[in-house]
């Protein structure tokens, strides 16, 4: 999966940040989400792009689970394509696990090809990871979130809160749940409006235990990166 978290438009218009493992705060508690990006970016030439894709995420105590809603022709074209030497990071899965040591493992699962690829740190680029836990696990780091300044936006929903920072003609604002420990919105773009950027999360029933999709790969064909590499 090539998007797989959110990424504040304000941090990254100066610098990228590869997180190094740590030793793992308290667990975050379990959620199910259905999360929808959109996003517009208007060209000097005056020509507007759109963008819109849903996730499904499930985090559990070492686990963030980030699948891609796909149209049934996607699943077409991975089943006609499999044979190719090629791993589509844009329709698969994004799992990552993280051990007692703060270690984290990212794999993604081809469901069309019944196979899990793991994919070593010095590739989390060609993913579009940027090997943060805590912004695949929660959208968007705690630590983020809370060094924003605190928002006069006002906010229906119980115990969260608006944070907002602006700078250098670019913006970020978050809808932080206490209660979740997520960003239920966020939205970050160009304040001349040429980028803007509009993630929602809408909370989902949870899914039970015996059916959580990473235990349902024991029969997946095992991979690394490196095996699509020429």
């Amino acid at each position: 999966m090539k998007i797989f978290s959110v990424t504040l438009l304000l941090l990254t218009a100066t610098m990228t940040v590869y997180a190094a493992p740590a030793a793992p705060a308290t667990e975050l508690p379990p959620l199910d989400a259905t999360v929808t990006y959109d996003s517009k970016f208007v060209s000097h030439a005056g020509v507007t792009e759109t963008r819109q894709f849903t996730n499904i995420l499930i985090r559990r105590p070492g686990h963030v689970w980030m699948e891609r809603i796909l149209p049934a022709q996607a699943q077409e074209h991975a089943e006609e394509h499999g044979g190719h030497k090629h791993f589509d990071f844009e329709t698969s899965t994004q799992h990552l696990t993280r051990t007692a040591t703060g270690a984290i493992r990212a794999e993604y699962v081809d469901r069309g090809q019944r196979r899990v690829v793991f994919v070593p740190p010095t590739e989390y680029s060609v993913s579009g990871f940027d090997g943060s836990w805590d912004n695949a696990a929660a959208m968007v780091s705690e630590k983020t979130v809370k060094a924003m300044a605190l928002s006069k936006r006002v906010t229906t929903v119980v115990d969260t809160e608006w944070r907002e920072e602006s700078r250098n003609g670019w913006y970020n604002r978050v809808l932080w749940s206490n209660r979740e420990k997520i960003a239920l919105v966020v939205e970050s773009g160009k304040t001349d409006g040429s980028t803007t950027r509009r993630t929602v999360l809408a909370l989902r029933p949870a899914t039970p235990d015996a059916a959580l999709p990473w235990k349902q790969l024991g029969s997946y064909a095992q991979m690394e990166y490196d095996d699509f590499m020429d």
